[in-house]
Order: C-alpha cells, then structure tokens, then sequence
C-alpha cells in the first residue's frame, strides 16, 4: 500500500472512530446529565413500546408535580405492585396512559401489544413523565444485567478499538531526536497529557455505559392501542366485543338461571364464566337444554372473551361524554355518549334510540349504575341497531320484571335480570348481552329469570 493510501485509509478510520466515540459520549451525557436537573432515567428491558421504545433506550423522565393533571396519551413509568405480577415482586413500568376511568383510576397500554393491561392505575403509583428518549446507549447495561456476555464483550472491544485508533491517529506523536532543537521532555508533556485524558476520558465512558446507576423498567403488559407519534397516544382503542361476541351471558364468577319448571327460558348465543366456574340452570344439550350455543365454565374460551369485554370497556370509557343527561331515561334520545348527572341511569316506559338513518351511529351510557324499570322498553329507531348500543355500569346493573333490553350491558359489579317476584309469565327480552367483569365489588355475577336473548347483528 502506498503512502497515500496508507494515509487515507488511516484518516478515514481514525475520523469513523472518533465520530463513534462523540456520539457514544453525547448520548450518555443526554441520558445521564439531566439527573442534575431532578430528572431521573430507566432503561427500558422489553419490547411492548415498540416501534417508538426498543429495548436498551433510555427514557429520561421529569416527576409529575401534584397540580399538573395525569397525561392522558402520554408515557409514563409507573410502580407495578407485586400483587399485578407474576413474579411477585413489585418493578417500575414504562407505558402510555390511555383512558381516563370515571374513578379515578386509569388504564396503562403498550403500542404494540394485543391486549389492555389488566390492572387499573392510580395516580400514586406514576413514578415520572417520558421527556427524552436516548436510543441505544442503554444497550451495555441491558447485556449486564441479562448476561449476555457476549454482545456485551464484542461492543466493548468494538469501543476500545476505535479509543485507541482515535489515539493513534489524531494525538500527535513526540519529536524524534534530530527533528528541531528543544527540550525533548517538554515537547512530549502535553502529547501524554491529552493522550491520558482521551484515555481516562474513553474508559469512564466505557465503563459508565456498563454500570451506570440507571434502573431498568419493564414494558411487558399487554395493551391495545394504537402506535401514534413520539410520546403521543393518536386515536381510540376499537369498540368491539370481539371474542366476547359469540356470548349472550358473561361473567367473572358465575351465572345462575332462576327459571321455575315449566316455564322455559331461551339463550340464543354462548354463556361462559372465567376465571370462576359456576353455571346452574343453563344446558346447551339434554332435556333441558336452554342454551344453544356452547357452556364454556372457565375455559380458555372464556378467558379470551373476557379479555375481551375488558378491552371493550375500555374502549368505552375512553369516548368522551357527547352529553349528560338526568337520571330517568324516556323518550327519545339520538346518538351520542352519555354521562349521568346524578351518577344513575333508570330507564322507565319506552325509551327510543333514534339513529336518525344511520345504521352505524353509537349509543354508550355510562353510569355508576344502571337499571331498567318494571315493564320499561329499549327501542330502535331510524336504523338504529342493537350491536351499536351499550351500557356500562362502573357498579351493577337491575334490568326488572318484563323488561325489554336492547344493546351489550357491562357491568364492574353483578348483573340481576327480571328477577323481582313477579308472574311466571313475564319474560326478559334481551337483543344483546349481559356481561359482569366482577372488577367492583360485589361483583362477578350474573343471574336471570325466563331470558329469551338474541345476539345483536
């Protein structure tokens, strides 16, 4: 190789390697500096914020101050206690606050799982507000902790190669003897001078990246969401049933048909309870069989259709309130969300949902609780359609004797359906279906008395 060359070859990689160097240097400072500042950073270990946060980023994170309210849409890092996880030990959580629970409480999501977090968040548990993200320079410390050796010996021999290149190449070199008159000694103090510094200097760096006091924080929850820009949250989650579709009764712990003998009940769907296991009065097969889709007590079936019907109350809950309206339900009422004023919602006499001829227009009420009056009615109107109607309690729901309801109720607590004492003869008509995620307590039940359902098109 000719001298040229030689020259170029050095000068190309000697400047590669210090533009590593600056940028390692810059990242880490960004990532560790603004702890001056009261900020605090986290390591992030998993992978449920991508494509935003991979793992090995740092997130740099500011507190939330008492007077600011939670960032609905923005990242947080929160303390997940033992009890939520099945480890039993209790770790800080990176992921984005998505709906703002009617409580008090909010639901936590990461951007590229499938489902939401099963464990509603309060504002004592936030920890410090996503401000930064630094990509990468986390990564040395991740492979510490999680013992992979090997990446991390390659990165670090990888980082000592381009320190000693940078010092090979830009920190100039003595005089030789013959060269200039001068004291040889004096020439030569400041070449080992910033020699020893760029060293010193590369190995702080180095060793800093490997055990820096950064904690890490996980992001393996599950969440539905969407993946919106920076630490932004851009659109709602869906508002489906999803799996729960297929069931016309639901519950967390059990499900229980008071039919009296001769008097038959019909449910035209799937009943299902997870993670409890009772089921009484409903048969999908024998003499008595009332159901006629499946009876799944506590099946994998089930647990996926409950998982469900929590997304789906989240996706209600995160619409926000078009209108509110008093306690008493009559009349006619467009499309649109609705907030009780009172906490309450009863609906008496006929009530008509007008969708004012669109056949996709929503109606959501949501209410501490929910009843429906003796003999009260849930009508459509302008092609309105029972599979856009919901109703979701944060405590129970009482739907009374000869009802006629329409739409997907949830509720936290139980669920009571024409239940009252009352003739044999009165029926439950449902268009829709009954769902207890037994999230409040009392809660996890659903009980029915001569049901005649059908499941919403």
């Amino acid at each position: 190789m000719t001298a040229a060359l030689w020259g170029w070859a050095r000068l190309f990689t000697g400047t590669a390697a210090q533009i590593y160097l600056v940028m390692l240097a810059t990242l880490a400072a960004i990532a560790l500096i603004p702890a001056l500042f009261g900020w605090h950073s986290t390591v992030i270990e998993t992978g449920s914020m991508r494509p935003h946060i991979e793992p090995g980023d740092v997130v740099v994170l500011a507190d939330l101050p008492a007077d600011r309210p939670v960032p609905l849409g923005g990242v947080v890092q929160f303390t997940s206690p033992a009890e939520a996880r099945a480890s039993g030990v209790e770790r800080p959580v990176l992921h984005r606050i998505v709906v703002d629970h009617e409580d008090g409480t909010y639901a936590t999501a990461g951007d590229a799982n499938a489902d939401v977090d099963s464990t509603p968040l309060v504002r004592e548990q936030i920890t410090g507000q996503a401000r930064l993200l630094v990509p990468f320079i986390g990564l040395p410390a991740l492979w510490q902790s999680t013992g992979r050796h090997l990446q991390l010996g390659l990165w670090a021999a990888a980082t000592v190669a381009a320190l000693l290149t940078t010092l090979a190449v830009f920190v100039p070199r003595g005089r030789a003897d013959g060269d200039q008159e001068g004291d040889e000694d004096t020439q030569e103090l400041p070449v080992l001078a910033r020699r020893g510094a760029l060293a010193v200097a590369g190995t702080a760096v180095l060793a800093g990246l490997v055990t820096a006091p950064v904690p890490p924080s996980t992001a393996a929850f599950t969440a539905r969401t969407g993946t919106g820009a920076s630490w932004r949250y851009v659109g709602l989650p869906a508002i489906t049933p999803g799996r729960a579709g297929p069931y016309a009764l639901l519950a967390s712990t059990s499900l229980t048909d008071h039919t009296p003998s001769g008097h038959p009940s019909t449910v035209g769907g799937s009943v299902g309870t997870h993670p409890g296991l009772g089921i009484a009065g409903l048969q999908s097969s024998g003499s008595r069989r009332n159901v006629t889709g499946s009876v799944e007590p506590g099946t994998a079936a089930a647990a996926n259709a409950m998982a469900d019907a929590r997304a789906l109350e989240i996706a209600l809950l995160a619409r926000s309130a078009t209108g509110s309206r008093p306690t008493v339900l009559t009349g006619r009422i467009t499309p649109g969300t609705y907030t009780s004023t009172t906490g309450a919602f009863t609906v008496t006499g006929d009530l008509t949902l007008d969708a004012q001829g669109n056949p996709d227009a929503q109606f959501i009420f949501r209410a501490a609780t929910i009843t429906a009056a003796d003999n009260s009615r849930v009508l459509l109107g302008g092609q309105a359609g029972a599979a856009n109607v919901y109703w979701a309690a944060s405590g129970g729901i009482t739907l009374g004797i000869g009802t006629t309801a329409r739409g997907t109720y949830l509720a936290r607590g139980s669920i009571a359906a024409n239940l009252t004492p009352g003739s044999p003869t009165q029926r439950l008509t449902l268009e829709g279906r009954l769902i207890s995620l037994g999230t409040a307590a009392p809660g996890g039940t659903v009980e029915v008395n001569r049901p005649t359902t059908t499941l919403p098109a």
